[in-house]
């Protein structure tokens, strides 16, 4: 059974999004960063950043096994820990820079870590990586900016259902704010 994928930059609201839609699909989810540490699928703890670092092949061969019986909703910005064969669509949560460096700071995370993951939704880093694993036919992105959790859910529901929405490159960060 196929994997829902729901990447994007930390604090663009894809852990609220990801919960939300398991429950309204009926469908187990799956939040990487937590199954990393339950599980010890992670190869030390970088404390700069207060992260751990993934054992991406440990997380992918872990998925797998999950996902081999059932469809499940996974949750992470490290996408190369999501074995690219089992998953059916991703989605890549946007949010506009301005709005996600103040949730990080909100958040108490530090001033490089900030500036790493603003920097990183400014360029598309997770939806360039999502294109690299996925494949451009599977990949949807959808910007969250000013939306509920619950527009957000029924906008994926949608994607999933018609098998079509919005495609990379339709957030361009550098334009809208330049």
């Amino acid at each position: 059974m196929p994997i829902v994928f729901i990447g994007g930059t930390p604090g663009v609201g894809k852990t609220t999004v990801a919960r939300k839609l398991a429950a309204r699909l009926g469908v187990d989810y799956v939040n990487v960063a937590e199954l990393v540490v339950r599980e010890g699928l992670h190869r030390g703890y970088d404390a700069e950043r207060r992260a751990y670092i993934v054992d991406v092949e440990g997380v992918r061969r872990r998925l797998q096994s999950m996902a081999k019986d059932r469809r499940v909703v996974v949750e992470t910005h490290v996408v190369d820990s999501v074995p690219p064969g089992e998953v059916e669509a991703a989605i890549i949560l946007r949010l506009d820079p301005r709005l996600l460096e103040e949730r990080l700071k909100a958040r108490g995370y530090p001033p490089t870590k900030v500036l790493e993951n603003v920097q990183a939704e400014l360029l598309d880093a997770c939806l360039i990586d999502a294109v690299s694993a996925f494949g451009l036919e599977k990949v949807f992105e959808v910007d969250t900016t000013g939306k509920e959790p619950d527009e957000v859910v029924e906008e994926v529901v949608k994607i999933l259902r018609e098998g079509r929405g919005p495609k990379p490159g339709s957030v361009d960060w550098l334009n809208r704010l330049g």
